[in-house]
């Protein structure tokens, strides 16, 4: 296969930009089956705890309405008054039951996208009102796939049922000869138990179908190498970029290192190609550092603000040198050089009247 098949085929993995941009535009993998069915499981255990307070309460609201006399005369007040309060009562009631299968969608949609503000998914598409785009769109080989997957869920949630009522025909027959209140007790019950099973085979399906979804969202976010050495040069810029992105970068850090010389104890130069500034806090510091270096300009810069601050300018060729090209600045100086900076340190503190720092060995 020849280099130009090899990009033109979606062989990488999604970079992180790939990633970001298709959630930005809605394209995320997402079954609205595991949403269903924790919906449904939702309402299934939402009757299995609140169904019998949900029931006492319409059962009482039944009774109420029906002991009215067969004529009453009432005004509007009254009539609103009592909408109220069989609005009061029947919410009461049933809200936590909302609430929870509210929650239910809710967790259902985190779980899978996350939180996701998408304002494209509100706007009217007036394409989609074309007919012709619509039949193709239907008669298209997803669209029949869809189709038989949505039939043979339904064949399955169906036989699922079927199995049930089949296995309980016995006690359904038997209903017939019990009182009003086991029936609705019966009824209530194998409603519930067959809520679960349904939502517990609707979640089996759910997870496949997210397993596929997710699988074909990762097959459709691939890249081909070209694409990648296109997002590349979007996101690093030609060179002449880099190269001014370099230069800002260095001069603010340069910038930064001229803004604690004026916090040094001395300098030591070459005396004019080389400048480093030497720190030491014997409070906090096991030993002197470097907090600014440079060559040419930048050791001009630092002779003249050690300058202006009254910091001691200190000539040793060799030893400015050496710190330069071997520590970072912001990193303490080594071992072996403790007895010559103990030295600068005691002269520099004899200068400024200060009692020189003893360093460990």
């Amino acid at each position: 296969m020849s280099s130009d098949q090899d990009d033109g085929d979606k062989t990488e993995q999604p970079t992180d930009r790939r990633r970001t941009q298709a959630r930005e535009q809605g394209q995320i993998a997402r079954s609205v089956d595991l949403t269903a069915a924790i919906v449904l499981l939702s309402v299934s255990g939402g009757l299995y705890f609140l169904g019998p307070e949900c029931g006492a309460v319409l059962l009482r609201m039944l009774r109420s309405t029906l002991s009215n006399d067969p004529w009453v005369t009432v005004e509007l007040a009254d009539i609103v008054q009592k909408i109220w309060a069989l609005a009061i009562l029947v919410g009461g009631a049933f809200l936590p039951l909302m609430g929870l299968i509210a929650l239910g969608s809710l967790a259902a949609n985190l779980m899978q996208v996350g939180l996701l503000w998408w304002p494209a998914a509100i706007e009217p598409k007036f394409e989609r009102l074309n007919p012709v785009q619509g039949f193709q769109r239907i008669a298209s080989l997803s669209s029949l796939v869809k189709l038989a997957g949505s039939i043979a869920k339904i064949l399955l949630v169906a036989g699922v049922a079927y199995l049930y009522l089949t296995a309980h025909q016995a006690e359904f027959l038997s209903l017939s000869q019990q009182p009003v209140s086991a029936i609705l007790l019966t009824a209530g019950r194998c409603i519930i138990e067959l809520g679960f099973y349904l939502s517990m085979t609707l979640v089996a399906l759910a997870i496949m179908d997210y397993g596929y979804q997710y699988w074909q969202h990762e097959r459709d976010l691939r890249m081909t190498k070209q694409e990648i050495r296109e997002e590349f040069k979007e996101t690093e810029g030609n060179p002449q970029v880099r190269s001014r992105r370099r230069e800002a970068h260095r001069k603010l850090a340069e910038a930064r290192q001229l803004g604690k010389v004026k916090t040094a104890d001395f300098v030591l130069t070459n005396p004019t190609h080389v400048a480093v500034a030497i720190k030491y806090d014997p409070q906090t510091m096991p030993a002197p550092i470097v907090v600014a270096k440079g060559l040419g300009d930048i050791a001009a810069q630092i002779r003249k603000l050690a300058a202006e601050h009254g910091i001691p300018i200190i000539e040793r060729k060799a030893l400015a040198r050496q710190l330069y090209r071997d520590v970072k600045v912001g990193r303490p100086i080594p071992v072996d050089l403790y007895g010559v900076m103990a030295e600068l340190l005691g002269y520099v503190y004899r200068l400024t009247g200060r009692k020189a720092p003893r360093l460990s060995e």
